[in-house]
């Protein structure tokens, strides 16, 4: 075992966990393995279900066959019937900045509100929902300077909504004297998706539940809807640090909500119920793994400047460091994004230290939004130059030795998704593209990071984050020959020449008819990656 690959546990809440042995380690790829497998959990737990997610649409189909043989068609009857059953349900799910973000805020208080509505004869303990707005707000002073022109914004959202559109968030700037309300802007958010079932099983990764992030091993979805991610599902004696780390985040959290829905809503608040969530015995040994839980959180920063919160908790960081320098021969990557130079040092660091080392990255082949939004926005132009000063750091140093790959889909697109999608690079090579959005990194055939965080300051520094380091000879490169099985659709190859097979068959597919690629893979297209990236002195580097 690589000794450095472990941060060194502490004692108290901001210290690292300890790393666990006698764990079991099931990646589960694609929505196709993990919402079937979550599901059939959820079915089989007997006393209590904790639920930690970005996004929870309850209207989401569910898939394994055990939901279908008890009658559940969606998700929302699927967490309805456990806490029916008497189960806990306790669902932690991320809040959104209600003025720029009302989107996803809607949908968020939309997901509460239905899963009360369903289990409205159901004990009032049985389903609790926390709705969690991140406590980094942004400082005074740009409070301030905001104030009218999300007054503006605000008020034009409202005139365009419903009147009984439940939006808490908004509800402030209803009333006759909004203009005078100081916005509460909130630009770190819970980012991590995993749960706990009956406390001796967690599921951990990248994949948060709605229809949007559904495929299967084929991806034959539409051009925009297709997409590569992963979670995983962890047993033994890590899941107790699973299990303690949502019982303190519950505990922080069940204290603030009801303050911000006074502020909001004055007296039209609802009463909510939540009961505590108490540590769980640690589960008995079921594999060979060593496992240890890190994570990334930050608290708010009180300086009246502030545009983002106080790092806290960095541990994804440290394993991300840690994992990189414990590679010898092949680093695997797969990221949402790539958008922090300092890694890139640390793979040119450890590519100098070990001359056979080979480095291989999957990225999408441009941000979700870009892609299929047509969203053009300095942020996202501030990101893809963050992004492609990294990737130029590596070519430049190691370019031999690093390639970057993304994966398109084996179906020619139509001629009017090649109109709205080729410009932002949804569509390349003639065909839609798959979306990656699965965190993952992998060292030679022992070691590998999953969690929720992306290459990025955003991940790295501002929001909750949750993964775990897993170490496992053998069962890591088994893992990890499975993904390249399906990602290439060849049977082997050989781990001294990876970089190559990569290479040459991302270079025939990009050449071939795509109904005649053999896997998905094709090269990055930087090029024009670099046409639309553009710095901007407006955009902190954090945010995106």
């Amino acid at each position: 075992m690589t000794p450095a690959l472990f941060l060194p546990p502490g004692s108290g809440p901001d210290a690292p966990y300890p790393p666990r042995a006698g764990c079991a380690v099931e990646p589960l790829v694609l929505a196709a393995a993990f919402y079937p497998a979550l599901e059939a959990a959820i079915l089989g737990a007997t006393h209590s279900l904790n639920l930690a997610f970005r996004i929870l649409d309850p209207d989401t189909k569910t898939r394994s066959p055990e939901a279908t043989a008890a009658g559940l068609a969606t998700w929302g009857e699927l967490l309805a019937d456990a806490a029916h059953r008497g189960l806990t349900v306790r669902l932690l799910l991320s809040d959104f900045e209600p003025t720029l973000g009302q989107r996803l805020h809607a949908d968020s208080w939309r997901t509460w509100k239905t899963l009360h509505a369903l289990t409205r004869d159901a004990h009032e303990t049985h389903m609790q929902v926390l709705v969690v707005q991140h406590e980094g707000e942004l400082g005074g002073l740009f409070r301030h300077l905001a104030r009218l022109p999300v007054w503006f914004f605000a008020r034009r959202t409202l005139a365009s909504l419903a009147a009984d559109a439940f939006i808490p968030g908004l509800s402030p700037w209803r009333r006759p004297t909004s203009w005078r309300h100081l916005p509460r802007l909130w630009p770190a958010t819970y980012h991590q998706k995993f749960a706990v079932v009956d406390g001796h099983t967690a599921f951990v990764g990248g994949l948060d539940i709605d229809e949007r992030r559904w495929d299967d091993r084929r991806h034959r979805r539409r051009v925009g809807d297709s997409w590569h991610d992963l979670s995983a599902r962890v047993t033994g004696p890590v899941v107790a640090d699973f299990h303690q780390h949502f019982c303190r985040l519950w505990e922080m959290e069940s204290e603030r909500l009801p303050q911000r829905l006074k502020d909001w809503m004055a007296g039209e608040a609802p009463d909510i119920v939540f009961t505590p969530c108490t540590p769980a015995p640690a589960p008995p040994a079921s594999g060979n793994a060593r496992v240890q839980l890190v994570r990334t959180q930050s608290r708010r920063n009180p300086v009246a400047w502030a545009v983002g919160p106080i790092r806290r908790i960095t541990e994804i960081e440290e394993a991300h460091r840690r994992l990189i320098n414990s590679a010898e021969t092949i680093l695997y990557i797969e990221a949402q994004f790539f958008r922090l130079r300092r890694v890139a040092r640390w793979i040119v660091k450890r590519a100098r230290q070990c001359p056979a080392l080979q480095v291989i990255i999957l990225l999408p082949n441009a941000p979700e939004e870009v892609a299929f939004d047509g969203d053009r926005r300095a942020p996202h132009r501030h990101g893809e130059w963050l992004q492609m000063r990294a990737i130029r750091h590596l070519r430049r140093r190691i370019p031999r030795r690093v390639g970057l790959f993304s994966l398109a889909q084996q179906q020619r697109a139509r001629p009017d998704e090649i109109a709205e999608y080729e410009e932002g690079r949804g569509v390349g090579f003639g065909s839609g593209m798959i979306h990656v959005h699965s965190k993952l990194l992998i060292a030679d055939d022992h070691s590998a990071l999953i969690s929720s965080a992306n290459i990025n300051g955003r991940s790295f520094r501002w929001d909750t984050e949750t993964g775990f380091l897993w170490h496992e000879p053998g069962a890591v490169g088994a893992f990890r020959d499975a993904l390249w099985h399906d990602l290439l659709q060849r049977d082997s190859i050989a781990p001294e020449t990876a970089l190559d097979s990569w290479r040459e068959q991302a270079v025939a597919n990009a050449a071939r008819k795509p109904e005649e690629r053999q896997g998905f893979i094709v090269p990055h297209q930087i090029t024009k990656a670099r046409a639309f990236a553009r710095p901007s002195w407006f955009v902190p580097d954090d945010l995106v």
